[in-house]
């Protein structure tokens, strides 16, 4: 794919050794590295993020089937954003050139609006706080605010491209907190048939599997805890090359869900200027949440919700 150009401006923040630059256009980081060294596949600047590549997606992520979703009894019809699969795609500010708030040299805290629209008749705030330091690399701290006079349906994801501090891709090796694959038929990539474990779809994904030769566009998904059994925890989902160095994605445990897709140049969709590239996914719904309610949030009149979720460098190494 080409990149397209922009003027919106990029942000950059750092510290304890990382360097971040965030988009306006998305909401998310373009680039992140650790002692000069990726944990990103970047893009220059004064261009879109290609493939979505960084942005936050919201008030849904992913797919909603023919853009037709019923809430609490009302029929609601999206515009259809991704014409050649007939869904609603990733809900409405990955695309938006979000204002800054507020900035620092380690930090910036984004907002965007969400006014009622066609299949969207709730009114909503976004803000974002992305922020650099040495324990946690790159962490973002996202808000929305329900303004409207009713509860309002929600799910949130992030779309990063991970790099292994620059190690070749086919060297990597992905390892997964998941423990089941949710099937996407294959044209509009929408669920088909119930969960299967992820151990047959892609064998050893938690223990790690190399990314020679490997092509996803999946979703795989944590088991939920048995009722009184829970307790906060981060899901972290781990990209190293050989010396076992690379990037560490986290999020908080509302994050179930991770859709993982690799941009493979040998199909013609690689990443530009790099080539094949994996995007790892974590979203707090699967695809066509809005559909079948699973996982999706729901925002009280008035209220917010509060979601956290980052990238470091895995140093450790063998």
């Amino acid at each position: 794919m080409q990149l397209v150009a922009h003027d919106h401006e990029f942000i950059d923040i750092a510290a304890g050794g990382y360097v971040a630059s965030i988009s306006q256009f998305g909401g998310g980081p373009r680039s992140l590295e650790y002692c000069g060294l990726p944990l990103l596949t970047d893009y220059p600047k004064g261009f879109n993020p290609p493939l979505s590549a960084g942005t936050l997606l919201a008030p849904w992520p992913n797919r909603v089937a023919d853009g037709v979703f019923i809430f609490d009894g009302e029929v609601h019809r999206l515009d259809i954003s991704e014409p050649s699969r007939a869904n609603a795609i990733h809900g409405f500010v990955a695309d938006r050139v979000w204002s800054v708030v507020d900035s620092d040299d380690s930090s910036v805290t984004l907002g965007v609006e969400v006014e009622p629209q066609p299949g969207w008749p709730w009114e909503l705030g976004m803000t974002v706080r992305w922020q650099v330091t040495s324990a946690d690399g790159l962490s973002a701290e996202f808000t929305v605010h329900n303004r409207s006079d009713r509860e309002c349906p929600f799910g949130l994801g992030w779309h990063p491209y991970l790099s292994a501090l620059g190690a070749d891709f086919g060297s990597c090796t992905l390892r997964l907190p998941v423990d089941n694959n949710l099937p996407l038929e294959p044209i509009r990539n929408l669920p088909a048939g119930p969960a299967v474990p992820a151990e047959t779809v892609v064998p050893s994904l938690r223990e790690g599997v190399s990314l020679d030769g490997l092509w996803l566009d999946h979703c795989f998904f944590a088991a939920a805890e048995a009722a009184g059994s829970h307790s906060p925890c981060r899901r972290e989902a781990h990209l190293v090359g050989p010396n076992g160095k690379g990037a560490v994605l986290w999020a908080d445990d509302e994050f179930r869900f991770f859709q993982v897709y690799v941009a493979d140049a040998g199909r013609r969709e690689g990443f530009p200027g790099h080539g094949n590239a994996i995007a790892v996914e974590p979203m707090t719904c699967p695809p066509d949440a809005l559909r079948s309610g699973t996982g999706l949030l729901r925002v009280q009149a008035g209220e917010t919700t509060t979601l956290a979720m980052g990238l470091r460098a895995e140093t450790g190494g063998k």
